[in-house]
């Protein structure tokens, strides 16, 4: 089987799985985030995360340049901001922001407290 059938299987498969989510009352916005996700992992766990974060540094220009107009639906209408603003994550206490990042260096160790016997 050649790649283009490969991919076109693939996107089937997706689509068919929004549409199961959906019709059980899964929020789409919800999928398409699980979704998202777990292909980002894939490419992380594929390609590394430096070559990942090449790969989504040229996204952008190839969403615009019209690449995935194939995978569009044409009978429903383009969503208009339809997401929410993406928001940094915060502790569940929602006092300080979560540190999310996994490529920092590692915090310096306090050194050990001395401690006496009595």
């Amino acid at each position: 089987m050649n790649r283009e059938n490969m991919n076109n299987i693939v996107a089937k498969e997706f689509s068919d799985a929004l549409a199961r989510c959906n019709q059980q009352g899964i929020d789409a916005s919800t999928v398409r985030t699980g979704l998202l996700t777990i292909a980002i992992a894939n490419f992380v766990n594929g390609i590394g995360l430096d070559n990942t974060v090449a790969l989504f540094d040229v996204l952008p220009d190839q969403i615009r340049s019209g690449m995935f107009h194939r995978f569009v639906d044409p009978s429903r209408p383009p969503a208009v901001n339809s997401a929410p603003a993406y928001r940094h994550p915060v502790s569940v206490t929602g006092q300080q922001p979560v540190e999310v990042s996994r490529n920092r260096e590692p915090a310096a160790q306090a050194e050990p407290i001395k401690r006496r016997r009595l």
